[in-house]
């Protein structure tokens, strides 16, 4: 009985602080906390390094279209000049074009020549320029008219009885097809001249029939 009294007189100064605890739960209504999924899953990335989300990316330019002003062409054509009267000419040509607007290019070029003739026979080496316009511009091909002038130096004179100099102005009609790759297949055909303009004691001059084919590549803007 002792043992009890003394257990009693202990607690007995709890009871009040029991009572305003209850009193001060009801009060405030507390509740158990309920876990959000939501929040929990979100909380398990973060905790397990998951990687930010991906940044948005710039979406890359189209591609230019061929002869976009602009932008420059790397060319090599090769083809034979005929005069149908015994002369034939070989010409190898590498020029630049630049496309100073949509469709309309400037170029310079540098050429060798070959020169095959009943009177006599030669080589030589020139350099001009050549303006060109795609009247008609697809995706897959294109079609020009060109024109333009070159000067040219040869081992001997030519057409014979002229001078072992002349002035090559020249005129064509083309057309351009894709390769892929930004190459494309160059063909043409037009009018090849050859003359000292003259500028010696003779003039001869040469008028053919040029025939044309080579690539060309882009070389960027």
């Amino acid at each position: 009985m002792n043992s009890i009294r003394l257990l009693v007189s202990l607690l007995a100064p709890l009871a009040p602080m029991c009572v305003s605890s209850v009193a001060l739960a009801e009060a405030f209504h507390l509740e158990p906390a309920i876990a959000d999924p939501s929040i929990l899953g979100s909380l398990a990335q973060q905790s397990e390094g998951a990687p930010a989300a991906d940044a948005p990316t710039t979406p890359a330019e189209p591609a230019l279209a061929y002869g976009s002003a602009d932008t420059l062409d790397l060319e090599f054509t090769l083809g034979p000049c005929f005069d149908f009267d015994g002369t034939t000419i070989g010409v190898l040509d590498v020029g630049v074009h630049w496309f100073v607007a949509d469709g309309v290019s400037f170029g310079a070029f540098v050429e060798g020549l070959v020169i095959d003739a009943d009177a006599n026979d030669s080589w030589g080496f020139g350099l001009g320029l050549l303006a060109r316009w795609h009247f008609v511009r697809e995706e897959k091909y294109s079609l020009f008219i060109e024109g333009g002038a070159g000067f040219a130096g040869f081992s001997d004179d030519f057409p014979s009885g002229g001078t072992d100099y002349d002035f090559t102005p020249r005129a064509a009609l083309g057309a351009t097809y894709a390769l892929g790759g930004g190459a494309r297949l160059v063909g043409k055909v037009g009018w090849f001249h050859v003359s000292n303009a003259q500028t010696g004691p003779n003039n001869p001059g040469l008028d053919s029939l040029s025939v044309g084919i080579g690539l060309s590549f882009p070389l960027g803007r």
